[in-house]
């Protein structure tokens, strides 16, 4: 099988070279914590917009889009983007528009100490670290695997490299860098796939219809459904991807919008609410430009490989079927392109996730408790310092992830996140809709939504074994409808919450 040539690794080194130049070019205007997290609100909606969509992206989606059709089918792929436009946008934006745009904050749980305690501001803090860890450890590993089919050079090479780079660029950009890079890398992933639909339209001797005939009529051994199937209604908690599963998740999606850190600092460098509302829809048009040369080309791997059995039998996992075609059959400038874009998607995400910890890792643990009276200098410094120490968190556990791949890499993070996300939405949620609850019933709640979570769906890589009563998709927002409920039954044992704490606080409150 060919690999990358000398040309190839020029044009990834080139585009690599001027994603740090772009970072640097951003470091000289850094004076303030607020330049740096949230640019002074002063960055256009529609790059806001980009941003966002970028940040989502990662790797997971840009390679294991095209996997998790080429193995399944395209029900969570097509259902997903139609319901987070008809019902996850809308509803996000009525929750948590009002309240971020009220609130200028450097870290989304200092709402969380104004409604309850500063312990729950600091353990918010602690698991959104967890999952960041867990989103961009998996990101890592799906990348490197990605380079590692197209060079030959061992994933935990490629995944090194590429986690030093991102951590430095961000390190030295700040939100600028962040937000404008990410743009820049948005239009590079979306002309990889373009190309990649061009060189499959090639192969069926430009017919896009008989490629998706013979698509259809490939059966998926994972589903028993056709790969192009976009939607089902069986009402059991056991199906994968119907749409009650998916509209269920883009619910829970909704409801924990604000509280992702990552994307409430990139509303917060909108200028106003209404900016932040045109940022969100942004995001959306965004996505469905990129799912326009996506999902056709997800739907070409199909029929190409269903067509070449024996080129298929050399794909050892499903997240490979891109890279595979991309080395075999692209020229060599077209395919360091959609490698680059592998790239684009991983440091879209990366320079996020820094960029949000060291703000979370800043506002609320260094400031308030390691040195209250550092000057902006010195918190400006601490920032940069914060954000190579994650970027080398997250080095050691994307390689320790690299030997537990098992799953289709949506599923992995899925299933990972499903551990901790039920407090770090459930303490907004109980804070903001129910001014009866105190800081012991949400306590006890995390308590139950994560022992809830465990039991139905393990802990991939430590603990396998889980209940399969309900499939991995219902598990994180039963876990946080578990949450709320006895966080919510609880608070009655104990006195409710003083009434300072909820001005301001709950969409009520006075």
């Amino acid at each position: 099988m060919p690999t990358f040539t000398t040309l190839d690794y020029s044009i990834v080194a080139a585009y690599l070279a001027g994603i740090m130049l772009l970072g640097v070019w951003f470091s000289f205007r850094q004076n303030s914590l607020e330049e740096y997290f949230h640019a002074r609100g002063r960055i256009p909606w529609w790059a806001i917009g980009i941003s966002l969509l970028a940040t989502g992206l990662s790797p997971i989606s840009y390679l294991d889009g095209p996997g998790w059709i080429f193995e399944k089918d395209s029900r969570q792929i097509v259902v997903s983007l139609v319901l987070g436009v008809l019902v996850m946008l809308p509803l996000a934006a009525a929750i948590w528009v009002p309240l971020w745009s009220r609130l200028q904050v450097l870290s989304v749980f200092e709402f969380l100490e104004l409604r309850f305690h500063s312990s729950i501001r600091v353990l918010g803090a602690l698991l959104c670290i967890m999952g960041s860890m867990f989103w961009i450890g998996t990101a890592l590993v799906t990348a490197s695997l990605g380079f590692e089919k197209v060079t030959g050079v061992d994933g935990r090479i490629c995944l090194a490299i590429m986690a030093m780079l991102g951590t430095v660029y961000t390190a030295v950009g700040g939100i600028r860098a962040v937000i404008w890079t990410d743009v820049a890398q948005f239009v590079v992933f979306i002309a990889g796939y373009a190309a990649i639909v061009i060189v499959l339209l090639q192969q069926f001797q430009w017919q896009p219809m008989e490629a998706y005939r013979i698509a259809s009529e490939t059966i998926s051994e994972a589903t028993g459904h056709p790969h192009t199937k976009m939607i089902s209604f069986e009402m059991d908690l056991t199906v994968e991807a119907s749409l009650w599963a998916i509209l269920f998740v883009r619910v829970i999606g909704a409801l924990n919008y604000g509280a992702d850190q990552k994307a409430v600092q990139r509303l917060h460098a909108a200028k106003s609410a209404r900016q932040m509302m045109k940022s969100m829809a942004g995001s959306y048009v965004a996505l469905l430009l990129f799912s326009c040369v996506s999902i056709p080309a997800s739907w070409g791997f199909v029929a190409f490989y269903a067509q070449h059995p024996e080129l298929k039998a050399a794909i050892v996992h499903p997240d490979q079927v891109l890279p595979d075609f991309t080395v075999r059959f692209l020229p060599p400038v077209f395919r360091s392109l959609i490698m680059a874009g592998v790239l684009a998607a991983l440091m879209s995400s990366l320079d996020s996730v820094l960029n949000a910890l060291s703000s979370v890792t800043i506002s609320d643990i260094y400031r308030r408790y390691v040195k209250p009276e550092a000057t902006e200098k010195q918190l400006l410094t601490a920032a940069k310092v914060f954000t190579v120490g994650f970027g080398l968190l997250f080095l050691v556990f994307g390689i320790w992830q690299f030997d537990h791949q098992g799953d289709v890499a949506v599923e992995k993070m899925g299933r990972l996140t499903n551990v901790i996300a039920a407090p770090m939405v459930s303490f907004f949620l109980l804070g903001m809709f129910f001014r009866r609850v105190n800081t012991a019933g949400a306590v006890i709640g995390a308590i139950a939504g994560v022992a809830f979570a465990v039991v139905f769906n393990g802990i991939p890589g430590i603990v396998e074994q889980q209940l399969d009563w309900i499939n991995w998709m219902w598990v994180g927002g039963l876990a946080t409808l578990f949450n709320i409920a006895v966080g919510y039954c609880a608070s009655y044992l104990f006195p409710p919450p003083p009434n300072k704490a909820l001005v301001g606080t709950t969409l009520w409150g006075k």
